[in-house]
């Protein structure tokens, strides 16, 4: 790694970063102090637990980088932790050993924290280069796992898939951005479920509920659970079974998931505690007719029209199945994806003409980061010019407006679906 010292630097005079170039065995409490007042007013650190920020202030160093220099490559076995004090810089993936191939995925800025890979000594996912002079705040490896080891529910919500979560919420109508992440990264996600089902979704609730009364009616009981009573619920494992058993026009128990989680978009089918994503586990849910106390049962007329509408309803379930099973994937915060769930991701990333002159290596990149977001508002403001970028966007469905005030520029949306990549690779 190249990097030009902080002495060679305009702000070497800085009181903090002379504490910081100190070996950490000769720091004073008020070095730590002097430390601790500057990086309190880093956002990366602004949510850490005040025992582990004074830590971090005495095992940590600082390093400047003027633009254009290589922090470490592809690759490379990391040595350290970093967290962006000021600047930017680049993150690049190569699909081969030539690192003049290497594609910017994406730019970390003030506030980001990357490297974790040395956590497990795994090679480095990506080369960083500095976008512009930048200050970073860097942690050895041996101190890293230490500070991971006795902290780690405080630091996961910095660190990239597979060690942490990342936030992904909104708040009044508007898109994420650096000021209004929600610690909630379902949040923004269950305020965009649509909350009026169509007609076609009505009728498809109340045929697969009443077939499942007529042909197994066992499967809809009261049911106990930790001594607390679910009224009149089905069991998610159950239900993918049920289908499975219907139709041929199913093909396996993720496209049964992905058909119950169109009713569950829709509000027709819902989880007992309101999760957003349906499971093929043991757990609860319950069809809207059945949320009254007093629901009533089909009659025998009403059984028999479901029976015939039955195959009907479960081939246009089928259809729209698998885009609602990706959308689910995509509503998941990366650290909570499975090798099943990427592999989906990019295959569907194959067949998308935005990122077909990426690499095949990018794309399984990106399919680590991507986050779904729908906008069924017109006139939702994405982003204004001149704020600080967050994300990189891929619209899925629907139209955007670029509307120009001046030298200003406005992204405004009519009704969108899109994927949004957030500015966070594993590294």
């Amino acid at each position: 790694m190249v990097a030009v010292h902080a002495s060679a630097h305009s702000v070497a005079s800085a009181e903090w970063i002379i504490c910081l170039d100190k070996r950490p065995a000769e720091r004073s409490g008020e070095d730590v102090d002097i430390i601790l007042a500057r990086l309190k007013g880093v956002k990366a650190f602004e949510k850490f637990h005040p025992n582990l920020l004074q830590q971090i202030c005495m095992c940590g160093f600082y390093e400047y980088l003027e633009k254009g220099i290589t922090l470490y490559r592809q690759g490379d076995i990391g040595t350290s932790w970093y967290a962006v004090l000021s600047g930017s810089l680049d993150v690049k993936v190569s699909e081969t050993a030539n690192h003049q191939d290497a594609v910017t995925i994406c730019t970390l800025g003030v506030g980001t924290a990357f490297g974790e890979s040395i956590l497990d000594n795994t090679p480095r996912h990506a080369t960083i280069v500095s976008r512009e002079n930048s200050e970073l705040l860097r942690i050895e490896q041996r101190e890293f796992k230490t500070l991971w080891e006795k902290y780690r529910q405080c630091m996961a919500g910095l660190l990239a898939p597979p060690y942490g979560v990342m936030d992904s919420g909104a708040t009044n109508g508007r898109m994420p951005d650096k000021d209004n992440l929600s610690n909630d990264p379902l949040n923004f996600m269950s305020k965009n479920l649509n909350k009026v089902p169509s007609e076609k979704i009505l009728r498809a609730e109340k045929v697969l509920r009443n077939a499942i009364l007529a042909r197994a009616p066992h499967m809809i009981r009261d049911r106990k659970y930790h001594l607390k009573t679910y009224r009149q619920c089905c069991v998610g494992t159950e239900l993918v079974d049920w289908l499975l058993q219907q139709s041929s026009c199913v093909h396996s128990r993720a496209h049964a998931v992905g058909m119950w989680q169109v009713l569950l978009e829709e509000g027709v089918l819902n989880h007992v505690d309101h999760e957003l994503n349906f499971q093929d586990k043991y757990l609860f849910y319950r069809f809207l007719d059945d949320e009254e106390e007093d629901a009533v049962l089909p009659s025998d007329d009403e059984k028999r029209e479901a029976e015939e509408e039955l195959q009907e309803t479960l081939l246009f379930l089928s259809q729209i199945g698998p885009d609602a099973h990706m959308r689910m994937i995509l509503r998941k915060p990366p650290g909570q994806r499975t090798a099943e769930d990427l592999e989906i991701i990019y295959d569907e990333l194959l067949h998308i003409k935005a990122v077909s002159h990426l690499s095949n290596t990018v794309k399984r990149e990106l399919a680590g980061v991507l986050i779904f977001e729908s906008h069924a508002k017109a006139g939702t403001v994405l982003f204004n010019q001149g704020e600080e970028g967050t994300s990189w966007y891929i619209i899925q469905k629907g139209s955007v407006n670029v509307v120009i005030y001046g030298k200003p520029m406005t992204l405004v949306l009519r009704a969108t679906l899109c994927v949004r990549m957030h500015m966070c690779v594993r590294m």
